[in-house]
């Protein structure tokens, strides 16, 4: 490791490359300090200028940080650096299309999602989930914003409920983005937000009685309402 570049592609990309590897494969582990600059440019036979740039790449992407004073750590990568880029991806790439897809991978995922949160939920998930539900319904009539947060925040304690970490991996970014979409997903359709507490309170009973075949039944409605929702609000805007 640390070795000399030789090779034509940009030396700053390949010693970020060879880095972002040995934190992959653990040669590199958390929290492990990384030798100085003036080290590993001569590690590298590079200059300090090609080490800096790969090295505020790493920074940028949260497998590094680096500490005035005390020198450069490897990461302990967290949920919200690998749910922040994929958002950032999902938002750039926001079109009716793809929001419609986003919605229908939803009702691909979370009927299943709400059936193992209905197998492995603790009192505790159920005392957030019912609150959750109660917060939504304190929102005023037309705080459209603060009802999308609420709506968002119940389907994730549904995922927390599960006890599948990658799932909230997959899912949380999906979570995130739908808010920011406020007039298309929460449109002006008829009865919305009646309509969405009552599935809400629907699947919440579901969940608390272990009904697995239930839970999905009425997640898949649910899902099938916020599509029709999503298509009403596109077609008035259009």
């Amino acid at each position: 490791m640390y070795k000399k570049l030789t090779e034509s592609k940009s030396l700053s990309q390949r010693i970020e490359a060879e880095i972002e590897d040995a934190i992959r494969i653990k040669k590199l582990k958390p929290d492990e300090k990384l030798p100085t600059e003036i080290a590993l440019s001569k590690s590298y036979g590079v200059s300090r200028n090609a080490l800096r740039e790969a090295l505020r790449s790493l920074d940028s992407r949260g497998l590094i940080r680096i500490e005035k004073g005390r020198g450069m750590f490897v990461n302990n990568y967290s949920l919200s650096q690998a749910v922040s880029s994929v958002n950032m991806f999902l938002e750039m790439n926001a079109s009716k299309e793809n929001l419609l897809q986003i919605i229908r991978l939803r009702q691909m995922f979370e009927p299943e999602i709400a059936a193992a949160a209905s197998r492995n939920r603790t009192e505790e998930d159920l005392a957030v989930l019912r609150e959750a539900i109660r917060s939504m319904e304190k929102c005023p009539a037309d705080a459209l914003t603060e009802e999308a947060i609420e709506d968002n925040k119940f389907h994730k304690l549904i995922a927390e409920a599960a006890h599948n970490f990658p799932l909230l991996v997959v899912m949380n970014p999906i979570y995130s983005l739908m808010p920011k979409f406020v007039d298309y997903v929460y449109g002006k359709t008829e009865n919305r937000k009646e309509n969405t507490l009552k599935f809400h309170w629907d699947i919440f009973q579901a969940i608390e009685q272990k009904d697995e075949t239930n839970v999905r039944t009425i997640m898949k409605e649910h899902l099938s309402f916020t599509e029709q929702t999503f298509m009403n609000s596109y077609k008035t805007k259009e």
